[in-house]
């Protein structure tokens, strides 16, 4: 039996906080929870000095953990060393359960990528014919005749607890074709490398907030040129033509997809996970309003307005849909998004039920830093914020944590410990009562 005593527990509830509790776990499970100082004889014991013992964090959206094609561009698949790489970081971070939303994998790539790490990976499923036309309009060079020959009963029969992401910022214009496809197509056209910023800039001035080629703000481009250092370098009507041609031909069959993959939530009980931005909104809005249980991923979205973030999201609640938030890399490194104002608006404003990190390019921030700042700021308590990444996901998605997400007797003993005075510190992490950060001793 394990003891970790002296500690600040934080069961998951989003109200409680024990000091100077003991947690009890034995065959992997927590065995007793209790203030008491009196320990069974035998016991091994990790005293913590008053840090906070939280439950090991579930984070509900992420993506590059499996093997397969990557996002809902259906993008070449990660190799064995980024793959772990992604894992062991969400492990440092405190994430003992992660929801992997690149929807083509199949299940021996997924399989093959559980034996990485200790990480508890789940994954959801969409290999649904619109999901995969949307990924060869823009990319789809990860797919194999496989992929394209699997159904996705199969992906559920192997265990996928959700059907999604449906859409995402590769196929629909947002973040992945920001960081990913414009750039590189400029690059090949002018050598010049551009940021994602830049992107963002040259694809609204081309295409508006809604991806409408009439929505052409000709000087808007010319300015957007001249700050990535392109001016003389492509002619505004050729940057026009590539920006196009990298968005509009996924826009029909990605829109198309959520509406095949609500359909499919419903008929097979599953939560839909759906990108959320303006371009997908009415389609995200549509599957709630049609009684998908409806997960709308990254509703903090730095592509809306303050004004458009707080109509989408109330439209969204009131249709009965879950709001995702996520960190992106916007706490820390900000190389997709410069701010995470967004994400905090909707906190302070009690919109938020699930955090997240999305991708961020790879530059995803961990989801300890994004709680210091959050509960530094006064918008929530730790215990309000703790309970975004721990019982809320296991609540929201059934299939996703069973028997994790809280702390109490009988449940599974994943569990973080969080520096006192550095909430973005990591100390241990534990998976089934063993621990796994830092690497225990043989």
């Amino acid at each position: 039996m394990l003891a970790l005593t002296n500690s600040a527990v934080i069961t998951g509830d989003g109200k409680t906080i024990l000091e100077g509790a003991t947690v009890l776990v034995a065959a992997g499970r927590i065995a007793d929870l209790r203030t008491e100082k009196s320990l069974p004889a035998r016991t091994e014991v990790l005293d913590l000095d008053g840090d906070y013992l939280v439950p090991g964090f579930i984070n509900s959206h992420v993506h590059g953990v499996t093997f397969g094609p990557l996002f809902a561009s259906g993008a070449p698949p990660l190799d064995h060393e980024a793959v772990r790489a992604n894992q062991e970081r969400h492990l440092k971070a405190g994430t003992t359960t992660v929801l992997n939303v690149d929807g083509f994998a199949l299940p021996e790539e997924v399989a093959e990528a559980r034996r990485l790490t200790p990480l508890n990976i789940k994954t959801s499923a969409c290999l649904t014919p619109a999901a995969l036309a949307a990924a060869r309009a823009v990319d789809g060079a990860g797919l194999t005749e496989q992929h394209l020959a699997t159904a996705l009963e199969e992906q559920i029969r192997a265990g996928a607890v959700a059907i999604g992401e449906a859409g995402s910022g590769h196929t629909l214009g947002g973040g992945g074709s920001e960081y990913m496809y414009i750039p590189q197509r400029i690059k090949e056209e002018t050598g010049v490398e551009i940021t994602p910023a830049a992107a963002r800039a040259l694809k609204e001035a081309a295409l508006g907030k809604e991806l409408d080629p009439a929505a052409k703000d000709e000087a808007a481009l010319h300015r957007a040129l001249v700050a990535a250092g392109l001016a003389g370098r492509i002619a505004p009507a050729r940057a026009q033509v590539i920006i196009e041609e990298c968005v509009l031909p996924a826009l029909g069959p990605a829109r198309r997809s959520i509406a095949e993959a609500a359909s499919l939530a419903r008929r097979f009980g599953l939560p839909l996970i759906a990108h959320t931005a303006p371009p997908s909104l009415a389609a995200v809005l549509a599957a709630a309003r049609e009684g998908t249980l409806t997960i709308a991923a990254h509703a903090n979205h730095d592509s809306f307005s303050e004004e458009a973030l707080f109509e989408a999201a109330r439209s969204l609640k009131e249709a009965g849909a879950l709001l995702d938030g996520a960190t992106f890399d916007s706490f820390e490194a900000r190389r997709t998004t410069e701010s995470p104002a967004n994400l905090l608006a909707l906190l302070k404003a009690g919109l938020v039920d699930l955090l997240t990190t999305d991708y961020g390019g790879g530059f995803f921030d961990p989801l300890p830093a994004a709680i210091k700042a959050i509960v530094g700021t006064g918008i929530l308590s730790l215990p309000a914020a703790v309970r975004l990444v721990t019982s809320a996901p296991a609540a929201a998605i059934p299939g996703l944590a069973p028997g994790r997400g809280c702390i109490a007797p009988g449940y599974v003993a994943d569990l973080t410990v969080l520096a006192r005075d550095d909430l973005a510190q990591v100390r241990y992490v534990f998976i089934g009562g063993r621990q796994v950060i830092p690497a225990a001793s043989p």
